[in-house]
């Protein structure tokens, strides 16, 4: 009589993988699994990007994910404290920093990005599914560190987990809030007053205010003779139409936006006259309105790590 059947060597390995402690393996394991799902998605989708959901349905489902991971925290096993512990969060951050350093490396432009980019998705790493798997397992294990940190040690808890929760908020509001985000374009000539902003995708719009510019000027560095001069500075003086306030005067320089009404206007460039002199101005308009809650999560982180430098040294040990 032959003796009992044994599992395949590589069965056997990876039962005995996941019957131990859970640790690093496992969780690179996992993290790589899921965001080769979420890329496995985003082939199955056409490779297109994400669109992000604009609000009240982003508030909901970050209402949700809090909530799911408020009540994961509290139950039992060891599943729960891995998916909060040191090994997942390095495996998370390692996931999220090379998606974000190809992205940063490879053109976001299916028109600038190399063939073997668009094919994977690279082109729109940022509006991508493995990007957004990855980001939601860092949020995940953030919250949850937090979460049972609190629910573990009360009071004293709050000198680790400000800084956790900070970057949890800053996090999620700049992913939740990205489908609330508009970026646009504003062209206006030298004395003409604008409002209408035009998107990337050719959708029209208004501000709730005008802008008449009444001059742009522009400085260039010293070139030597025969040279075209690189351009230095640029300013719009311009006068600000708010109904049912004063036109007030203002200025916008590089790197100092006009912020008013929850929309920030910054300079990005500008066009020639026949003459050579600048004849209009291109601004760009963006209004994000979960950037109060980034901000929020930022402060916190920092009063976070203010507070564990004067904590006791009981609460360091703890």
């Amino acid at each position: 009589m032959s003796g009992p059947i044994e599992p395949a060597p590589a069965r056997a390995s990876f039962a005995r993988l996941w019957s131990g402690e859970l640790g690093y393996a496992h969780a690179a394991v996992a993290v790589a699994g899921a965001v080769l799902a979420g890329w496995a998605v985003e082939i199955a989708r056409g490779g297109a990007p994400l669109s992000p959901p604009a609000w009240p349905v982003n508030g909901a489902l970050l209402a949700f994910f809090a909530m799911w991971i408020l009540l994961l925290a509290r139950m039992p096993g060891r599943v729960v404290p891995w998916l909060g512990g040191v090994p997942f969060a390095l495996m998370t951050m390692l996931a999220v920093g090379l998606l974000g350093a190809a992205g940063g490396v490879i053109p976001q432009s299916a028109d600038d990005a190399p063939a073997w980019a668009r094919a994977a998705g690279l082109d729109h790493v940022f509006q991508g599914a493995p990007f957004a798997v990855a980001l939601l397992l860092l949020l995940t294990n953030l919250g949850l560190a937090a979460a049972r940190k609190i629910r573990t040690l009360g009071a004293r808890a709050w000198f680790f987990s400000l800084n956790h929760i900070g970057l949890w908020v800053a996090l999620a509001c700049a992913a939740f809030g990205a489908g609330d985000m508009i970026r646009a374009r504003m062209v206006i000539a030298e004395g003409a007053a604008e409002a209408m902003v035009v998107d990337a995708a050719g959708r029209h719009g208004y501000l709730p205010f005008g802008i008449l510019l009444q001059r742009f000027l522009v400085e260039h560095y010293p070139a030597p003779p025969g040279t075209a001069a690189a351009p230095k500075k640029f300013t719009a003086e311009i006068t600000v139409l708010e109904p049912g306030k004063p036109a007030e005067e203002a200025r916008i320089e590089v790197n100092k936006p006009l912020r008013r009404a929850g929309w920030t206007l910054y300079i990005t460039n500008y066009e020639l006259a026949a003459d050579g002199m600048a004849d209009q101005c291109l601004i760009e308009a963006v209004r994000d309105p979960w950037l109060p809650g980034v901000y929020a999560g930022l402060m916190m982180m920092l009063g976070g790590a203010a507070a564990m430098l004067f904590r006791s040294p009981f609460d360091l040990r703890t």
